[in-house]
Protein backbone atom coordinates (compact mmCIF):
# COMPACT_ATOMS: atom_id res chain seq x y z
CA UNK A 1 0.00 0.00 0.00
CA UNK A 2 2.75 2.35 1.01
CA UNK A 3 4.53 1.69 -2.48
CA UNK A 4 1.11 2.64 -4.45
CA UNK A 5 0.90 5.31 -2.84
CA UNK A 6 4.22 7.10 -3.25
CA UNK A 7 3.72 5.58 -7.10
CA UNK A 8 0.83 7.31 -7.23
CA UNK A 9 2.22 10.66 -5.63
CA UNK A 10 4.59 10.71 -8.57
CA UNK A 11 2.12 10.24 -11.29
CA UNK A 12 0.15 13.21 -9.59
CA UNK A 13 3.21 15.80 -9.37
CA UNK A 14 3.89 14.62 -13.28
CA UNK A 15 0.57 15.48 -14.55
CA UNK A 16 -0.71 18.32 -12.59
CA UNK A 17 -0.11 21.32 -10.90
CA UNK A 18 -1.18 22.06 -7.44
CA UNK A 19 -2.18 25.26 -5.85
CA UNK A 20 -2.53 26.94 -3.20
CA UNK A 21 -5.76 28.23 -3.73
CA UNK A 22 -6.67 24.75 -3.52
CA UNK A 23 -7.44 24.63 -7.76
CA UNK A 24 -5.60 22.11 -10.11
CA UNK A 25 -4.49 22.71 -13.83
CA UNK A 26 -3.03 20.41 -16.72
CA UNK A 27 0.61 20.92 -17.66
CA UNK A 28 0.80 23.12 -20.41
CA UNK A 29 2.08 21.68 -23.55
CA UNK A 30 5.93 21.88 -24.74
CA UNK A 31 6.11 25.13 -27.09
CA UNK A 32 6.76 23.98 -30.65
CA UNK A 33 10.55 23.95 -31.62
CA UNK A 34 10.70 27.01 -34.17
CA UNK A 35 14.05 26.99 -36.50
CA UNK A 36 16.00 29.45 -36.14
CA UNK A 37 15.75 31.86 -39.47
CA UNK A 38 18.46 34.10 -40.85
CA UNK A 39 17.49 37.64 -40.07
CA UNK A 40 16.74 40.01 -43.07
CA UNK A 41 19.67 41.40 -45.07
CA UNK A 42 22.71 40.88 -46.26
CA UNK A 43 26.12 39.45 -43.95
CA UNK A 44 29.22 40.13 -44.57
CA UNK A 45 31.94 37.00 -44.53
CA UNK A 46 35.80 38.06 -44.55
CA UNK A 47 38.23 35.64 -45.74
CA UNK A 48 41.50 35.68 -44.99
CA UNK A 49 44.22 34.30 -47.35
CA UNK A 50 47.91 33.78 -48.17
CA UNK A 51 47.30 33.26 -51.47
CA UNK A 52 49.20 35.28 -54.03
CA UNK A 53 48.20 37.77 -56.11
CA UNK A 54 47.43 35.84 -59.10
CA UNK A 55 45.70 32.99 -57.43
CA UNK A 56 43.07 35.80 -55.70
CA UNK A 57 42.34 37.30 -59.17
CA UNK A 58 40.95 33.34 -59.81
CA UNK A 59 39.44 33.18 -56.19
CA UNK A 60 37.43 36.62 -56.85
CA UNK A 61 36.20 35.29 -59.61
CA UNK A 62 34.51 32.56 -57.89
CA UNK A 63 33.54 35.16 -55.13
CA UNK A 64 32.11 37.60 -57.75
CA UNK A 65 29.79 34.68 -58.72
CA UNK A 66 28.85 33.61 -55.37
CA UNK A 67 27.69 37.10 -54.20
CA UNK A 68 25.92 37.48 -57.59
CA UNK A 69 24.12 34.42 -57.09
CA UNK A 70 22.28 35.07 -53.86
CA UNK A 71 21.69 38.08 -51.15
CA UNK A 72 21.69 36.50 -47.53
CA UNK A 73 25.89 36.54 -47.80
CA UNK A 74 28.71 38.76 -49.49
CA UNK A 75 31.97 37.37 -49.12
CA UNK A 76 35.10 39.49 -49.32
CA UNK A 77 38.76 38.14 -49.75
CA UNK A 78 41.98 39.90 -47.99
CA UNK A 79 45.52 38.58 -48.31
CA UNK A 80 47.28 38.51 -44.68
CA UNK A 81 51.04 37.90 -46.26
CA UNK A 82 52.67 34.72 -45.82
CA UNK A 83 50.98 31.72 -44.39
CA UNK A 84 53.45 32.06 -41.25
CA UNK A 85 52.25 35.56 -40.70
CA UNK A 86 48.77 35.19 -41.28
CA UNK A 87 48.42 31.87 -38.94
CA UNK A 88 50.43 34.14 -36.17
CA UNK A 89 47.73 37.09 -36.87
CA UNK A 90 45.27 34.86 -36.06
CA UNK A 91 46.24 33.40 -33.21
CA UNK A 92 46.67 36.67 -31.77
CA UNK A 93 43.54 37.97 -32.40
CA UNK A 94 40.67 38.35 -30.62
CA UNK A 95 37.45 35.72 -31.21
CA UNK A 96 35.21 38.35 -32.31
CA UNK A 97 37.53 40.32 -34.48
CA UNK A 98 38.81 37.32 -36.45
CA UNK A 99 37.22 36.38 -40.46
CA UNK A 100 34.89 34.33 -41.11
CA UNK A 101 37.01 32.24 -43.12
CA UNK A 102 40.71 31.41 -43.71
CA UNK A 103 43.38 29.10 -45.65
CA UNK A 104 45.95 26.62 -43.60
CA UNK A 105 48.24 24.32 -45.13
CA UNK A 106 46.66 20.75 -44.85
CA UNK A 107 49.73 19.58 -43.21
CA UNK A 108 48.95 21.46 -40.31
CA UNK A 109 45.36 20.31 -39.70
CA UNK A 110 46.38 18.77 -36.13
CA UNK A 111 47.35 22.59 -34.78
CA UNK A 112 43.49 23.38 -36.29
CA UNK A 113 41.70 20.80 -34.82
CA UNK A 114 42.58 21.57 -31.19
CA UNK A 115 42.57 25.30 -32.02
CA UNK A 116 39.89 27.64 -30.07
CA UNK A 117 39.72 29.87 -33.46
CA UNK A 118 38.54 27.15 -35.81
CA UNK A 119 35.30 25.58 -35.53
CA UNK A 120 34.92 22.13 -37.76
CA UNK A 121 32.82 22.00 -40.78
CA UNK A 122 31.06 19.02 -39.32
CA UNK A 123 29.30 21.57 -37.32
CA UNK A 124 27.79 22.89 -40.11
CA UNK A 125 27.25 20.04 -42.16
CA UNK A 126 25.22 17.88 -39.44
CA UNK A 127 22.51 20.35 -39.58
CA UNK A 128 22.54 20.75 -43.44
CA UNK A 129 19.00 19.96 -44.52
CA UNK A 130 20.00 20.88 -48.37
CA UNK A 131 22.80 18.00 -48.65
CA UNK A 132 26.62 18.61 -50.15
CA UNK A 133 26.99 16.39 -53.07
CA UNK A 134 30.48 17.12 -54.33
CA UNK A 135 31.74 16.10 -50.36
CA UNK A 136 30.31 12.63 -51.50
CA UNK A 137 32.04 12.68 -54.63
CA UNK A 138 35.43 14.07 -53.45
CA UNK A 139 38.25 11.70 -53.58
CA UNK A 140 38.82 9.81 -50.46
CA UNK A 141 42.62 10.11 -50.06
CA UNK A 142 41.46 14.19 -49.74
CA UNK A 143 38.00 14.04 -47.73
CA UNK A 144 40.44 11.60 -44.87
CA UNK A 145 43.24 14.89 -44.90
CA UNK A 146 40.58 17.37 -44.13
CA UNK A 147 38.66 14.88 -41.32
CA UNK A 148 39.75 14.94 -37.81
CA UNK A 149 40.28 11.13 -35.79
CA UNK A 150 36.51 10.60 -35.52
CA UNK A 151 35.93 11.37 -39.69
CA UNK A 152 34.81 14.73 -38.80
CA UNK A 153 34.69 17.22 -41.46
CA UNK A 154 37.53 20.12 -40.15
CA UNK A 155 37.87 21.70 -43.76
CA UNK A 156 37.85 21.46 -47.36
CA UNK A 157 40.48 21.27 -50.14
CA UNK A 158 40.17 25.24 -51.50
CA UNK A 159 43.98 23.89 -53.82
CA UNK A 160 44.60 20.45 -53.63
CA UNK A 161 48.20 20.33 -54.33
CA UNK A 162 50.34 16.74 -54.30
CA UNK A 163 53.93 15.42 -54.41
CA UNK A 164 55.14 14.44 -57.41
CA UNK A 165 58.19 14.41 -59.71
CA UNK A 166 58.54 16.44 -63.42
CA UNK A 167 60.13 15.08 -65.99
CA UNK A 168 61.55 15.69 -69.58
CA UNK A 169 59.91 12.97 -71.81
CA UNK A 170 62.60 13.09 -74.26
CA UNK A 171 65.37 12.43 -71.96
CA UNK A 172 63.77 9.70 -70.01
CA UNK A 173 62.56 8.19 -73.53
CA UNK A 174 66.55 8.39 -74.57
CA UNK A 175 68.00 6.82 -71.88
CA UNK A 176 65.45 4.17 -72.14
CA UNK A 177 63.99 4.53 -68.79
CA UNK A 178 60.26 4.12 -68.39
CA UNK A 179 59.23 6.59 -65.95
CA UNK A 180 56.05 4.65 -64.42
CA UNK A 181 58.98 2.33 -62.71
CA UNK A 182 60.27 5.24 -60.08
CA UNK A 183 57.66 4.27 -58.02
CA UNK A 184 60.43 4.63 -54.89
CA UNK A 185 63.48 6.63 -54.23
CA UNK A 186 65.46 3.88 -54.47
CA UNK A 187 64.14 3.70 -58.88
CA UNK A 188 64.72 7.30 -58.78
CA UNK A 189 67.89 7.11 -57.62
CA UNK A 190 69.29 4.61 -60.07
CA UNK A 191 67.65 6.50 -63.21
CA UNK A 192 69.43 9.59 -62.04
CA UNK A 193 72.90 7.50 -61.76
CA UNK A 194 72.16 6.19 -65.71
CA UNK A 195 70.63 9.75 -67.42
CA UNK A 196 74.12 10.74 -65.43
CA UNK A 197 77.28 8.90 -65.56
CA UNK A 198 76.03 8.00 -69.32
CA UNK A 199 76.18 11.60 -70.36
CA UNK A 200 72.21 12.23 -71.02
CA UNK A 201 72.22 15.57 -68.86
CA UNK A 202 74.55 17.38 -66.21
CA UNK A 203 72.01 16.24 -62.96
CA UNK A 204 69.46 13.88 -62.70
CA UNK A 205 67.20 15.62 -60.17
CA UNK A 206 66.33 18.85 -58.63
CA UNK A 207 64.34 19.08 -55.50
CA UNK A 208 62.40 21.79 -53.85
CA UNK A 209 63.36 22.37 -50.82
CA UNK A 210 60.62 22.36 -48.54
CA UNK A 211 62.08 18.76 -47.81
CA UNK A 212 60.10 18.18 -44.57
CA UNK A 213 56.62 17.87 -46.80
CA UNK A 214 58.14 15.39 -48.89
CA UNK A 215 60.08 13.25 -46.23
CA UNK A 216 56.47 12.52 -44.74
CA UNK A 217 54.76 12.21 -47.94
CA UNK A 218 57.03 9.59 -48.39
CA UNK A 219 56.75 7.82 -45.52
CA UNK A 220 53.24 8.23 -45.87
CA UNK A 221 53.32 6.19 -49.51
CA UNK A 222 55.59 3.53 -48.00
CA UNK A 223 52.09 2.69 -45.71
CA UNK A 224 54.76 3.74 -42.19
CA UNK A 225 53.95 5.29 -39.25
CA UNK A 226 56.66 7.41 -37.31
CA UNK A 227 54.63 8.23 -34.53
CA UNK A 228 52.87 6.33 -31.70
CA UNK A 229 48.97 5.75 -31.61
CA UNK A 230 48.74 5.32 -35.72
CA UNK A 231 50.76 8.74 -36.24
CA UNK A 232 47.64 10.14 -33.66
CA UNK A 233 44.89 8.83 -35.28
CA UNK A 234 43.56 6.75 -32.61
CA UNK A 235 44.80 8.47 -29.77
CA UNK A 236 47.52 11.90 -28.86
CA UNK A 237 50.81 11.43 -30.40
CA UNK A 238 53.16 10.87 -27.36
CA UNK A 239 56.30 9.29 -29.25
CA UNK A 240 58.60 10.08 -32.21
CA UNK A 241 59.59 6.48 -33.59
CA UNK A 242 62.68 7.53 -36.13
CA UNK A 243 65.00 5.31 -33.24
CA UNK A 244 62.55 2.55 -32.53
CA UNK A 245 65.37 0.28 -34.25
CA UNK A 246 62.48 -1.30 -36.48
CA UNK A 247 60.72 -0.82 -39.55
CA UNK A 248 60.50 3.00 -39.07
CA UNK A 249 64.19 3.41 -38.42
CA UNK A 250 64.85 1.29 -41.78
CA UNK A 251 62.54 3.32 -43.72
CA UNK A 252 64.14 6.94 -42.31
CA UNK A 253 67.36 5.59 -43.24
CA UNK A 254 66.80 4.20 -46.43
CA UNK A 255 65.34 7.72 -47.52
CA UNK A 256 68.32 9.90 -45.52
CA UNK A 257 70.34 7.31 -47.62
CA UNK A 258 68.61 8.57 -51.30
CA UNK A 259 69.52 12.03 -50.91
CA UNK A 260 72.92 11.13 -49.39
CA UNK A 261 74.07 9.11 -52.10
CA UNK A 262 72.69 11.43 -54.63
CA UNK A 263 74.94 14.44 -53.38
CA UNK A 264 77.63 12.38 -52.48
CA UNK A 265 77.74 11.23 -56.38
CA UNK A 266 76.84 14.87 -57.66
CA UNK A 267 73.76 13.53 -59.20
CA UNK A 268 71.46 16.48 -57.96
CA UNK A 269 70.77 20.53 -58.30
CA UNK A 270 72.70 21.55 -55.17
CA UNK A 271 70.01 20.76 -52.85
CA UNK A 272 68.09 24.43 -51.46
CA UNK A 273 67.98 25.85 -54.32
CA UNK A 274 65.36 27.97 -55.92
CA UNK A 275 62.45 25.86 -57.66
CA UNK A 276 61.04 28.69 -59.83
CA UNK A 277 64.25 30.72 -60.43
CA UNK A 278 67.03 28.08 -60.84
CA UNK A 279 66.12 24.35 -60.93
CA UNK A 280 63.08 25.09 -63.72
CA UNK A 281 65.23 26.52 -66.03
CA UNK A 282 67.51 23.65 -65.99
CA UNK A 283 64.68 21.34 -66.59
CA UNK A 284 63.90 23.73 -69.44
CA UNK A 285 67.33 23.56 -70.36
CA UNK A 286 67.78 19.62 -70.67
CA UNK A 287 70.60 20.14 -68.12
CA UNK A 288 68.50 18.50 -65.35
CA UNK A 289 65.92 15.49 -66.58
CA UNK A 290 63.52 15.77 -63.50
CA UNK A 291 62.36 18.06 -60.53
CA UNK A 292 60.73 17.12 -57.45
CA UNK A 293 57.62 19.06 -56.40
CA UNK A 294 54.16 19.68 -55.89
CA UNK A 295 51.55 19.64 -58.47
CA UNK A 296 50.35 23.27 -57.74
CA UNK A 297 54.08 24.21 -59.89
CA UNK A 298 52.41 22.69 -62.86
CA UNK A 299 51.76 26.39 -64.72
CA UNK A 300 55.57 27.47 -63.88
CA UNK A 301 57.03 24.05 -65.35
CA UNK A 302 54.91 24.77 -68.66
CA UNK A 303 55.66 28.16 -68.73
CA UNK A 304 59.55 27.81 -68.14
CA UNK A 305 59.99 24.84 -70.77
CA UNK A 306 57.73 26.35 -72.78
CA UNK A 307 57.06 23.83 -75.82
CA UNK A 308 60.61 22.27 -75.73
CA UNK A 309 59.86 18.86 -74.68
CA UNK A 310 56.95 17.30 -72.99
CA UNK A 311 56.24 17.46 -69.63
CA UNK A 312 55.34 14.32 -67.65
CA UNK A 313 54.65 13.53 -64.08
CA UNK A 314 55.34 10.55 -61.52
CA UNK A 315 53.10 9.89 -58.79
CA UNK A 316 54.79 10.42 -54.99
CA UNK A 317 57.29 7.80 -54.81
CA UNK A 318 57.51 5.46 -51.47
CA UNK A 319 60.54 4.97 -50.17
CA UNK A 320 61.54 1.36 -51.21
CA UNK A 321 60.23 -1.03 -54.17
CA UNK A 322 57.75 -2.50 -51.51
CA UNK A 323 56.13 0.18 -49.81
CA UNK A 324 52.23 -0.05 -49.90
CA UNK A 325 51.58 2.66 -52.29
CA UNK A 326 47.77 2.23 -51.55
CA UNK A 327 47.32 6.08 -50.27
CA UNK A 328 47.69 9.37 -51.87
CA UNK A 329 49.48 11.61 -49.13
CA UNK A 330 47.50 15.44 -49.98
CA UNK A 331 48.96 18.84 -49.47
CA UNK A 332 48.18 22.10 -50.48
CA UNK A 333 45.92 24.74 -49.08
CA UNK A 334 42.65 24.24 -47.64
CA UNK A 335 39.47 26.45 -46.69
CA UNK A 336 38.32 26.52 -42.86
CA UNK A 337 35.55 28.51 -40.74
CA UNK A 338 37.27 30.63 -38.28
CA UNK A 339 35.53 30.74 -34.90
CA UNK A 340 33.99 33.80 -34.62
CA UNK A 341 31.17 34.16 -32.75
CA UNK A 342 28.91 35.38 -35.66
CA UNK A 343 26.71 32.01 -36.40
CA UNK A 344 25.63 34.13 -39.36
CA UNK A 345 29.05 34.95 -40.48
CA UNK A 346 30.26 31.35 -39.82
CA UNK A 347 27.74 30.04 -42.03
CA UNK A 348 27.87 32.42 -44.50
CA UNK A 349 31.58 30.97 -44.53
CA UNK A 350 30.21 27.32 -44.80
CA UNK A 351 27.50 28.43 -47.42
CA UNK A 352 30.75 30.10 -49.86
CA UNK A 353 32.81 26.56 -49.15
CA UNK A 354 30.06 24.64 -50.49
CA UNK A 355 30.09 26.66 -53.40
CA UNK A 356 33.72 26.56 -54.07
CA UNK A 357 33.79 23.10 -54.13
CA UNK A 358 30.90 22.59 -57.25
CA UNK A 359 32.45 21.06 -60.28
CA UNK A 360 32.32 24.52 -62.70
CA UNK A 361 34.24 26.76 -59.65
CA UNK A 362 36.71 24.23 -58.29
CA UNK A 363 37.36 23.14 -61.75
CA UNK A 364 37.82 26.34 -62.84
CA UNK A 365 40.36 27.34 -59.99
CA UNK A 366 42.44 23.58 -60.89
CA UNK A 367 42.51 24.50 -64.42
CA UNK A 368 43.81 28.47 -64.26
CA UNK A 369 46.06 26.94 -60.77
CA UNK A 370 48.03 23.81 -62.03
CA UNK A 371 46.16 22.14 -58.68
CA UNK A 372 44.10 19.07 -58.43
CA UNK A 373 40.38 18.88 -59.04
CA UNK A 374 39.43 17.71 -55.60
CA UNK A 375 36.21 15.77 -56.54
CA UNK A 376 34.66 14.11 -59.83
CA UNK A 377 32.39 16.87 -60.51
CA UNK A 378 35.61 19.05 -60.85
CA UNK A 379 37.40 16.59 -62.66
CA UNK A 380 34.51 15.95 -65.25
CA UNK A 381 33.82 20.05 -65.32
CA UNK A 382 34.65 20.87 -69.04
CA UNK A 383 37.19 23.42 -68.13
CA UNK A 384 39.19 20.80 -66.27
CA UNK A 385 38.65 18.68 -69.10
CA UNK A 386 39.60 20.91 -71.67
CA UNK A 387 42.84 21.43 -69.51
CA UNK A 388 43.61 18.32 -69.44
CA UNK A 389 43.26 17.61 -73.49
CA UNK A 390 44.99 21.02 -74.45
CA UNK A 391 47.44 22.19 -71.77
CA UNK A 392 48.78 18.88 -69.50
CA UNK A 393 47.43 15.53 -70.78
CA UNK A 394 49.91 14.11 -68.43
CA UNK A 395 48.09 14.68 -65.27
CA UNK A 396 46.14 11.78 -66.29
CA UNK A 397 48.59 9.81 -64.43
CA UNK A 398 47.88 10.96 -60.54
CA UNK A 399 44.14 11.14 -61.67
CA UNK A 400 44.98 6.94 -62.24
CA UNK A 401 46.62 6.38 -58.96
CA UNK A 402 43.87 8.44 -57.37
CA UNK A 403 41.12 6.13 -58.74
CA UNK A 404 43.21 3.43 -57.04
CA UNK A 405 43.95 4.83 -53.70
CA UNK A 406 42.58 4.46 -50.51
CA UNK A 407 43.05 6.89 -47.22
CA UNK A 408 46.03 5.03 -45.68
CA UNK A 409 48.50 7.88 -46.66
CA UNK A 410 48.08 10.62 -44.22
CA UNK A 411 50.38 12.46 -42.40
CA UNK A 412 50.83 12.93 -38.80
CA UNK A 413 47.88 14.38 -37.09
CA UNK A 414 49.29 16.64 -34.58
CA UNK A 415 49.68 19.95 -33.43
CA UNK A 416 53.21 20.58 -33.56
CA UNK A 417 53.36 19.44 -37.57
CA UNK A 418 55.68 22.71 -38.31
CA UNK A 419 58.27 21.20 -36.04
CA UNK A 420 58.40 18.16 -37.56
CA UNK A 421 58.74 19.46 -41.00
CA UNK A 422 61.49 21.65 -39.69
CA UNK A 423 63.19 18.52 -37.96
CA UNK A 424 63.03 16.50 -41.14
CA UNK A 425 64.20 19.24 -43.60
CA UNK A 426 67.00 19.59 -41.64
CA UNK A 427 67.96 15.72 -41.34
CA UNK A 428 67.99 16.37 -45.04
CA UNK A 429 69.74 19.38 -45.94
CA UNK A 430 72.44 17.70 -43.18
CA UNK A 431 72.97 14.55 -45.30
CA UNK A 432 72.42 16.45 -48.22
CA UNK A 433 74.95 19.49 -47.86
CA UNK A 434 77.86 17.22 -46.22
CA UNK A 435 77.19 14.04 -48.44
CA UNK A 436 80.63 12.65 -47.26
CA UNK A 437 80.65 13.50 -43.69
CA UNK A 438 77.05 13.58 -42.50
CA UNK A 439 76.13 10.71 -40.16
CA UNK A 440 72.84 9.78 -41.65
CA UNK A 441 72.33 7.84 -37.68
CA UNK A 442 73.47 11.03 -36.11
CA UNK A 443 70.95 13.18 -38.39
CA UNK A 444 67.96 10.61 -37.18
CA UNK A 445 69.04 11.04 -33.51
CA UNK A 446 68.54 15.03 -33.79
CA UNK A 447 65.30 15.16 -35.91
CA UNK A 448 63.72 12.60 -33.42
CA UNK A 449 65.16 14.10 -30.47
CA UNK A 450 63.78 17.89 -31.49
CA UNK A 451 60.54 15.92 -32.14
CA UNK A 452 60.04 13.85 -29.42
CA UNK A 453 60.72 17.34 -26.72
CA UNK A 454 58.22 19.06 -29.22
CA UNK A 455 55.23 16.28 -28.48
CA UNK A 456 56.87 16.36 -24.63
CA UNK A 457 56.22 19.90 -24.22
CA UNK A 458 52.95 20.33 -26.31
CA UNK A 459 51.47 17.17 -24.31
CA UNK A 460 52.63 18.40 -20.49
CA UNK A 461 51.08 22.08 -21.15
CA UNK A 462 47.94 20.31 -23.07
CA UNK A 463 46.97 17.70 -20.74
Amino acid sequence: MKKLSIVMLVLLFSFSFVFANGTTETAPAAEPVVEEVKPAGTTEVVWWTYFGKANVSYLQKIIDAYNASQTDYHVTIEYQGSQAEMIAKIQSTRSEDLPALFNCAIENIGMLIPADYCIEAQTFLDKDKEGWPELDKTYAAFRSAYSDKEGNLVGYPNGVSYPTIYYNKNLLAKAGIDPMTLTSTEEVYAACKKLVSEGYCTYGIGFHPDGGYYFNASLAREAVLAFDNTDGYTGDITKCLYTDGGKVQESVTKYLEFYKKLYSEKLAVAYGSNYSSEIIPLLASGDCAMMMGVISMTTKVLTGVAGNFEVGVIPCPSVTPEGKRGGEPSGGTGLFIANNGDKWEMQGGYEFMKFCSKGEWAGYFASATGYLAPNTDAYNSEVYQNYMTNTFPAISVVYDSLAKSDDSAKMPLCAISSTIKAANKLAIETVANEPTDASIAQAIQTAQATIQDAIDLYNLSNN
